[in-house]
């Protein structure tokens, strides 16, 4: 975890533990590595419970972490942020066994809409990469009394 933007030094804990917490995250052994302000890093080494009938792991299981990835960085500004759209563009496949990383990155951030770039790699080799569109409510992660008004201004 990166340090906490300027005014956020409260909340930046509440918010790991909240994003380490995710159910659909641990089911899947998917690993929050770190993550700041608009950016997230998850790992994940599949087993064969994560992969197709053809024995490589499941575009589905792909899809699943870079949105883990895509939610920590949309949701790390406090503001609560839901998915509008991830349009994934597969490159190559996966193995039980080998290790993946999954990055989200804040392009844009406007009031209301928040676009990702996410790139999933294994080693050195990008397996796949996706473009997110994120819808950003008028509610906040930890409840709106945990930010100040300076803050929910700002951000």
């Amino acid at each position: 975890m990166a340090e906490p933007l300027p005014g956020a030094h409260e909340n930046w804990a509440d918010l790991d533990a909240l994003f380490r917490a995710d159910t659909l995250a641990r089911t899947l052994d998917i690993e929050l590595v770190d993550w700041s302000a608009g950016q997230a890093r998850v790992s994940a080494v599949p087993s064969t419970e994560h992969c197709n009938f053809l024995g490589g792991v499941h575009g589905g299981f792909i899809y699943s972490a870079a949105d883990v990835a895509m939610s920590v960085a949309s949701n790390s500004w406090g503001r609560m942020a839901v998915a509008l759209s991830i349009d994934m563009q597969y490159a190559a496949g996966g193995r039980p066994g080998d290790e993946l990383e999954f990055v989200a990155t804040e392009q844009t951030r406007s009031r209301r809409i928040g676009n990702y770039r996410l790139v999933v790699s294994r080693g050195e080799r990008t397996i796949a990469t996706a473009t997110g569109l994120t819808y950003r409510t008028d509610d906040w992660v930890l409840g709106a009394e945990a930010w100040s008004g300076d803050w929910r201004s700002r951000y």
